[in-house]
């Protein structure tokens, strides 16, 4: 398991989750290499200006949606999504057990949270889509989100 050490400045750089309190991230532009090839299935998340994103949500919370697609994930906040469609037909049971951690940065992290220390004042969080271990500082947290609910 990789454990990240994780600043307001390189939480950029490593695998994370970016959200706006004002408006979606979009993905980066990627070509598929093989348009015949199938796709597989994937949640489909239509935003309320009608743009639809094609992803696996793997978490919600009072506030936002987190989607992951190619490996990279985002929040969507709840207000910006009309509606999901989704792969399996139906919503999954368990999105809301997840843990976010909003950086005030605007980088969200979204996994288990798996220590909560007050010195040095830090959580530990594993997520649930890669193998990554993050060391978030308790200092660049805006909020946090335990099984779906703001704490």
């Amino acid at each position: 398991m990789r454990t990240r050490l994780v600043s307001a400045a390189a939480a950029l750089l490593v695998m994370s989750v970016a959200v706006s309190a004002y408006a979606f991230p979009p993905f980066s532009e990627v070509k598929n290499v093989c348009p015949s090839c199938d796709q597989g299935k994937a949640d489909v998340v239509t935003l309320t200006d009608g743009t639809k994103i094609r992803g696996k949500v793997v978490a919600e919370n009072t506030s936002f949606y987190t989607v992951v697609r190619y490996t990279e994930a985002r929040a969507i906040p709840r207000t910006d999504v009309q509606g999901i469609e989704w792969a399996n037909g139906s919503k999954p049971t368990d999105l809301m057990k997840h843990d976010q951690i909003l950086l005030k940065n605007g980088v969200v992290f979204s996994g288990t949270i798996t220590d909560d220390k007050d010195k040095p004042a830090l959580y530990q969080l594993e997520c649930d889509f890669n193998d990554f271990t993050y060391i978030v500082f308790k200092s660049q947290v805006d909020k946090v989100f335990k099984q779906g609910q703001e704490t």
